[in-house]
């Protein structure tokens, strides 16, 4: 069978358990996945998810109820594997340990057909780990990346390195979280970074295809917390994604004015990296330490819905850094483009000085009560091709997946 390009063969497929109605109500510690390797039926690595009422993964000890019953396959649980691992369709001769309890057909962009197999009661387990994570270190591991966390503060990046990686330094300095906002009352503005906004985990989701962390986030000011954040990082093999959930209070919010929050990737001496947004315009930014034209024009063109909310870094250093920007639910405050291309400015706090480049995103404004939430996510290779406005979009859709009887 001919292999998946790069682009394809990391996706993750998840498959909601009321689409495997054969499983429901099945102990997941039964369940496993087969495919067919090397003509033969093999385990192949998976997991499976369970979700709360929020619709987050649940973590017991939080305070989001688990939907349906603890350990036992539900409608609202998620079977996670990789795209890559799906095989040829088994045939009557390929025998394997277990009860074979469904058939999940994978067709994507190429229009071939792979299979999994869900099996009950199998023996068998794959011992790949394409997600290793260690709580006590604060490091997440995969063949791609490893990426180790502050222990005090999980907003701070300790190191990042990345495979194959063509630079001499640390490609990336961290992840940077700005709060800007007025009080009512008071003319002052109170700027607040990661020193202010710590982050530590509350439980830890530890899986073959993803590791999730639940962070309890607390934003402080004045000494005193101001806003709770609920948190989740996942980790997958090529790819971070921090998903915020935050239910803002109507009067701790009449308290602030002109508020807004910046999530960006401060990038580390990457002079000669090419940046290009969704919105414009066509030719890329030059990083070189000052802003040009090109760069003026990206800042103003701003960061839209319909254009699709993603930046493009391409280091040409064998590294390419592709980030996103959802909101979750009825969220949609006005967004703005974070960017900085100077090798002199500190922005403390930092590892290295100078932004080169620092870029990411700007919620401009809080909602004035209730549910606010979002996701950034970011994706690693070593090397994107073509039209960014096509593969940013081929990187999201998922292949086909139809569930078979067996």
């Amino acid at each position: 069978m001919k292999p998946l390009e790069e682009l394809e063969a990391f996706k993750v497929i998840m498959v909601d358990g009321e689409d495997i109605t054969q499983a429901l109500g099945k102990n997941i510690h039964t369940l496993s996945l087969a495919a067919v390797v090397d003509e033969e039926l093999e385990p192949i690595p998976f997991q499976i998810d369970e979700y709360n009422e929020g619709g987050a993964i649940y973590f017991d000890g939080w305070d989001v109820p688990l939907l349906g019953a603890a350990e036992i396959f539900d409608p609202q649980d998620k079977l996670l594997f990789l795209y890559k691992d799906a095989g040829s369709r088994k045939t009557k001769a390929q025998r394997f340990d277990g009860k074979p309890v469904a058939e999940l057909s994978v067709q994507g962009k190429d229009g071939v057909v792979r299979y999994v197999y869900l099996m009950e009661s199998s023996r068998l387990r794959s011992d790949e780990q394409y997600v290793r994570y260690s709580s006590e270190e604060a490091l997440v591991e995969t063949d791609f990346y490893s990426l180790s966390y502050n222990l005090d503060n999980h907003i701070n990046w300790k190191d990042l390195s990345i495979s194959g990686y063509e630079g001499d330094d640390n490609p990336i300095d961290g992840l940077k979280f700005r709060m800007k906002t007025g009080v009512v009352g008071n003319l002052t503005t109170i700027n607040l970074n990661n020193e202010h906004i710590i982050a530590q985990p509350a439980g830890e989701r530890i899986g073959p295809i993803r590791a999730t962390t639940q962070m309890d986030v607390t934003v402080w000011m004045f000494g005193l917390p101001m806003m709770q954040i609920s948190m989740q990082v996942h980790h997958y093999p090529k790819s971070v994604i921090y998903d915020a959930r935050i239910m803002m209070p109507e009067t701790r919010r009449s308290m602030m004015q002109d508020s807004s929050v910046g999530i960006s990737i401060d990038a580390n001496n990457l002079l000669g990296a090419t940046v290009r947004t969704a919105s414009g315009p066509l030719e890329a930014g030059l990083v070189d330490g000052s802003i040009d034209e090109i760069e003026k024009n990206m800042v103003d063109a701003g960061v839209t819905e319909k254009a699709g909310r993603w930046i493009w870094i391409s280091t040409k250093r064998n590294l390419d850094i592709l980030t996103f920007f959802d909101y979750l639910g009825g969220t949609n405050e006005p967004l703005s483009l974070v960017y900085a291309d100077d090798q002199d400015v500190v922005d403390l706090p930092e590892r290295f000085p100078g932004q080169l480049p620092n870029v990411g995103y700007s919620i401009d404004n809080f909602p004035e009560s209730g549910f606010f939430g979002f996701v950034f996510s970011f994706f690693f290779s070593n090397g994107y091709d073509g039209d960014p406005r096509l593969f940013t979009q081929q990187l999201r859709v998922l292949p086909d997946v139809v569930v078979n009887q067996i």
